[in-house]
């Protein structure tokens, strides 16, 4: 990788199942028909992630549009998940749902943070909080705590994961136009973090969808310089495979992301490492020093204002 920085993403992405391991053993809550996953960014997908896991008895929710409408988390069990505990969206609406939601669970790296002081209950992420850190190790812990919260976190071989995505991250493209991320099911969310990790590393346009949504929306305005990778976990009907071959048909970049066989955690963790390392391996070949975002001192100036 090129530089100190970049290297030291490589080896957070490396130590990952060592990490996520230990985790998978912890005790966490459970969470009832109802409850509430909170989170912006990042932690929006693993967010995301709980509705899919939980089969849609768990809604998925904005931190903002939590705190303007509070009575939907009446006597309901909201887990706010923020990995500094920081953030003004998410401390807003833990403090207007304290005395109307059942329960309140922060998911945190930080028991000592402003939102572990507003809720009932912390789950504390066992690593430490770096600011202007894209998420690597972060997003797993957090979409690994969600799903076991949810009720479908079964056992995982993260170290073959990361295995065979170092294989199969080539299967990952990027368009000089739009890179689109498709997913179905708990690829959606992955989608949605590969998207946005294109944003932060590579500061380049990219949007996440749905299969299925895509061939309604997107595909219209779709142009010879994009570029449509379709992760093929989580897609019983095999609906990536004739969209890939459909697109490319009418002369337009399209690539299957392999799935992993295993439980649906093996299948999930594999897309998340195959992202991962498909980004720093594109930020290698840019010869990026540090994510994009980075440089963006204007943008990060107003993203400040706005998060924080």
């Amino acid at each position: 990788m090129a530089g100190n920085r970049m290297s030291a993403f490589a080896l957070e992405v490396e130590r990952q199942p060592g990490v996520l391991l230990k985790f998978s053993n912890s005790n966490l809550p459970k969470a009832r028909k109802g409850s509430l996953f909170v989170g912006a960014g990042d932690s929006y997908s693993a967010a995301m992630a709980g509705f899919f896991a939980s089969n849609g008895s768990c809604i998925a929710i904005d931190p903002y549009h939590l705190a303007s409408t509070p009575g939907i988390a009446r006597e309901a069990d909201v887990f706010l998940i923020s990995v500094s505990g920081r953030t003004a969206s998410n401390l807003a609406a833990a403090k207007k749902v304290r005395t109307v939601a059942k329960r309140t669970i922060a998911i945190t790296s930080d028991q000592e943070s402003k939102l572990a002081d507003l809720v009932d209950e912390v789950v504390r992420l066992p690593m430490r909080y770096h600011p202007r850190a894209p998420g690597l190790l972060s997003y797993s812990l957090s979409l690994l705590a969600v799903l076991r919260i949810a009720g479908r976190g079964q056992k995982c071989d993260f170290e073959s994961a990361l295995r065979a995505a170092r294989k199969d991250e080539k299967n990952i493209h990027w368009g000089g136009g739009t890179t689109y991320f498709l997913g179905n099911s708990l690829a959606y969310p992955v989608a949605m973090y590969a998207a946005a990790k294109t944003y932060e590393f590579l500061g380049a346009k990219a949007h996440p969808q749905l299969i299925e949504e895509f061939s309604h929306l997107e595909l219209f305005s779709l142009e010879s310089s994009d570029a449509v990778n379709i992760f093929s976990a989580f897609d019983p009907l095999r609906v990536a495979g004739r969209l890939a071959e459909a697109l490319a048909h009418q002369g337009y970049a399209s690539h299957v992301v392999p799935s992993l066989g295993g439980s649906e955690t093996d299948q999930l963790f594999h897309a998340v490492f195959t992202s991962q390392l498909s980004l720093l391996r594109r930020a290698s070949e840019l010869r990026q020093s540090k994510p994009d975002f980075l440089k963006a001192t204007g943008r990060l100036a107003v993203s400040d204002s706005m998060i924080y």
